[in-house]
């Protein structure tokens, strides 16, 4: 039997527990029975509780490991239970107690063979067993019923005195459904529905089904729409997002409030999903005050809050630390939230955080922008404006905030620095890079809160471009550094060329892509031992 968890973290470990010996299997068969029993699907549980509950080994704890939903836990226990008892081929002859099957319990308790299904949802525990005539069927001990029969007796009462409504009965309600609909506007099927039901004491299951078997015979009642397709749901999460309002959506796409709210929560998640959201992530993040020591500013915050230069280093590691603990709670939430039943509440969270990320992002953009200015003051050429520069040192200045690894110590100016000069070197030809008086920019025509002093020196960004040649120079051979200046933009003689792709290098050396990529990975594991971590990131990035 496959596995068929969705939870990636669950999936994960019940694929490490099928390597485990038979009698091991046997005991954690056992424990992760007495687990589900526990089980209360509205609560979250650690990773590491269920490790030890499971085979009794407490894990290391991971702070960056996210709580667990009881439901995905109970879901996916209920797999693996299945798959484990299924591999063990345990014999009926074998077990202690007796062994019901499904059509037992359906006789015992005068329900459908279904409502002991759905019954397995609600706590009742069951395992595959190998049955006298050698077929394997699902099945459940008599202590197993016994603990359901105690736990769940108003649901047992409730499906026993159910019973099928026979063909007076049907037309009964139909009859009922083609005057209520008659009489009474419905915007929606399933208010009708549910008027009905509230008046013949039957379930809205029940009348749906009916008045949906009853087809063009009840062709006065409103009809279901279905699912609304995906082009539609979208538009609706459009015209939202844009201002329409829910009653406005009701009538135009024809769905009850509810629906509507429903395909919206739907439609933000699966946008959230699709977002890419990377962080740099620290140890810090796990401290139990984590929120609290990072998230409150702090006074530098407070007094470079007026001030248009660039930040200090004690607030720009400050924000840097902000920014991705913001993404990293985002990142938690959103693995908490179950793609087909989003939560309301945990969308607007993860919406709330990223929004505070964004704001953060802004700040220590706006604190850089002169940066950006002074670099490409320095770069303009002829066939190149000021806009042009300054919107390609824009493109780098957002990269660089993204890949910036603030844990490590150094300046992120110098970091961004790097990284737009390297972008003009890229994009500008060789020959007009040099930088010519009457060809650069008159700085005193910049607004003044653009002129900044105390900016990095841009010399000095551009004689550790230099420093780090001479060291691939010294520490590779020849083919090593033709791939690495090739690959990264470092040499001269292609600085007019966009970076050279793995496959174009290996053409021009006679090599594989595969073998081009291993003398890269190798001469980078050169490299890492030479250069400091601030040069081998700007280097890589």
């Amino acid at each position: 039997m496959k596995i068929r968890i969705s939870h990636p973290t669950l999936r994960g470990f019940f694929e490490q527990l099928r390597f485990a010996p038979t009698e091991q299997k046997t005991k954690q068969l056992a424990a992760a029975e007495q687990l589900l029993m526990m089980l209360n699907p509205e609560r979250e549980y650690p990773y590491d509780f269920i490790v030890y509950r499971i085979t009794g080994y407490r894990p290391r704890t991971d702070p960056s490991q996210p709580l667990i939903a009881g439901r995905d836990l109970l879901a996916a226990l209920r797999v693996w239970i299945a798959q484990i008892s299924d591999e063990l081929e345990l014999s009926i002859s074998e077990s202690q107690e007796p062994i019901l099957t499904v059509a037992d319990l359906a006789r015992r308790f005068h329900v459908s063979t279904k409502t002991i299904r759905r019954w397995q949802k609600r706590g009742l525990n069951g395992r595959i067993y190998l049955f006298a005539d050698g077929k394997k069927r699902l099945g459940f001990t008599q202590s197993a019923v016994g603990s359901f029969e105690a736990t769940s007796a108003e649901l047992i009462r409730k499906a026993a005195a159910f019973s099928q409504a026979d063909a007076q009965q049907k037309q009964t309600i139909v009859q009922i459904a083609a005057a209520l609909a008659a009489a009474k506007n419905y915007r929606t099927q399933f208010a009708l529905v549910r008027d009905v039901a509230s008046r013949t004491g039957r379930s809205c299951l029940t009348v749906r089904s009916i008045l949906n078997a009853a087809g063009s015979n009840t062709a006065a009642l409103p009809r279901s729409r279905g699912k609304l397709a995906g082009k539609e749901a979208a538009l609706l999460y459009k015209l939202n997002q844009q201002g329409t309002g829910i009653g406005e959506l009701m009538q135009k796409f024809k769905r009850s409030r509810s629906s509507v709210h429903r395909i919206l929560n739907q439609q933000r998640a699966r946008e959230l999903f699709a977002r890419r959201i990377e962080y740099v992530d620290s140890a810090e993040f796990a401290a139990p005050n984590a929120s609290q020591l990072i998230l409150e500013p702090s006074e530098a915050a407070g007094e470079a809050a007026k001030s248009s230069h660039l930040l200090s280093r004690p607030l720009e590691a400050e924000l840097f630390r902000r920014y991705n603990y913001l993404k990293y709670c985002a990142v938690q939430e959103l693995n908490r939230i179950q793609k087909d039943r989003p939560q309301s509440e945990r969308l607007k969270r993860v919406v709330g955080l990223l929004q505070h990320a964004d704001e953060v992002k802004t700040r220590i953009i706006e604190a850089n922008m002169p940066l950006v200015i002074n670099i490409a003051g320095k770069h303009l050429v002829g066939g190149f404006s000021m806009s042009e520069l300054v919107s390609e040192g824009n493109m780098s200045l957002l990269a660089a905030v993204e890949k910036f690894d603030y844990t490590r110590g150094y300046r992120f100016s110098t970091y961004a620095s790097w990284a737009i000069v390297k972008e003009f070197a890229r994009i500008i030809p060789s020959e007009a890079r040099r930088l010519d008086k009457a060809g650069g920019t008159d700085m005193t025509s910049l607004p003044v809160n653009l002129r900044i002093e105390h900016l990095p020196d841009i010399s000095a960004v551009e004689q550790a471009q230099k420093d780090l040649r001479r060291i691939i120079e010294n520490n590779l051979d020849e083919r090593e550094q033709y791939v690495i200046l090739n690959h990264y933009a470092l040499d001269p003689s292609v600085i007019k060329k966009k970076p050279m792709t793995l496959k174009e290098i290996g053409d021009h050396l006679k090599l594989s892509k595969e073998r081009t990529r291993q003398i890269e990975l190798q001469a980078l594991q050169k490299l890492r031992q030479s250069l400091s971590p601030e040069q081998f990131d700007l280097l890589t990035g």
